[in-house]
């Protein structure tokens, strides 16, 4: 059987949900025929980078003989961008163009970003390339400015209840309003791990699904974390909590982020857009640091 994020995967931009103004942006590139050859996406894991460089692809008239799916965190080094540069200047061997779909592009080396830089540059018009990472700050300022970045954030309240409510009337379930709402929390705005997770309680008796869902680790810590912020319930809990995380700190923070959402567009809550704001940097060079300095100031503050 396949998996649900698989089944639903969108494939082609209208029934892509959420990130509206990056697919308005590359729906106007279509139809305009303007479509930059280097395209960066990035943003957090789960929330449609790759499906997004797919749908291009598929767009342009890329077959699948001339198109290529790279893991960066594999290679890493100059000797597969040596392979790219002698292959894409031969012309498409069945469709209208090739492509490259390079992932975790800041796994890659110092050297195999500064050997890239040239064939982002000097790319023959019947090249794209289509990078994705969830660290855009580990890539080389000079592979930045050779792109034209897309950023692709988390799914919101709203279009996370619109993807779950489609998702439950084709595959013919129903989930109750909690557990609905308890999704939505632990997703932190990725459409992939929310139909992961639908996939998980789909076959489970309604009274045991709550339970099924919070078993997640990391989610549960991002959870637990959120609720001692808001609650108030002062520095001791919280840097206990922050002592037993093994979580990774940016996604602890969008999973910040994503609670305080919730709330402040359900009612007026001051605490919660003052926990917001403390969250608004990302930790991708602070780390940890980052995360408990964010936490102390939300406490303290």
């Amino acid at each position: 059987m396949i998996e649900l994020y698989k089944k639903y995967r969108p494939d082609n931009l209208k029934s892509v949900v959420g990130n509206k103004s990056t697919v308005g942006a590359l729906t106007n590139m279509l139809e305009r025929g303007t479509v930059p050859h280097t395209i960066l996406f990035h943003g957090p894991s789960g929330c449609g980078k790759t499906t997004l460089a797919r749908i291009l692809k598929k767009e342009l008239g890329c077959h699948d003989l001339d198109f290529s799916e790279l893991n960066c965190s594999d290679f890493r080094g100059i000797d597969t961008v040596r392979d790219i540069r002698n292959t894409m200047q031969l012309a498409p061997v069945a469709g209208k163009c090739r492509a490259w779909l390079m992932d975790e592009l800041h796994m890659m080396t110092s050297a195999g970003q500064n050997a890239a830089l040239k064939i982002f540059e000097d790319t023959p018009a019947h090249v794209y390339f289509f990078l994705c990472t969830t660290d855009p700050q580990k890539l080389l300022k000079p592979v930045r400015n050779r792109c034209c970045e897309m950023p692709v954030e988390p799914l919101d309240e709203s279009d996370m209840k619109k993807l779950i409510m489609g998702v439950c009337k084709q595959e013919g379930f129903k989930i109750s309003r909690d557990t609905g709402e308890q999704i939505i929390d632990v997703s932190n705005g990725s459409a992939r791990k929310c139909l992961v997770l639908l996939d998980k309680i789909k076959n489970v008796p309604e009274d045991e699904r709550i339970h099924a869902i919070t078993q997640e680790e990391d989610e549960r810590e991002g959870i637990d974390l959120c609720r001692a912020l808001i609650r108030k319930e002062g520095w001791t809990k919280v840097a206990k909590i922050l002592r037993e995380i093994k979580g990774d700190p940016e996604s602890i923070r969008w999973a910040v982020l994503g609670y305080c959402t919730a709330i402040l567009t359900k009612k007026n809550d001051a605490h919660a857009y003052h926990v917001l704001t403390c969250f608004e940097n990302h930790f991708y060079d602070s780390k940890k640091a980052g995360l408990v300095g964010a936490c102390y100031e939300a406490i303290h503050g």
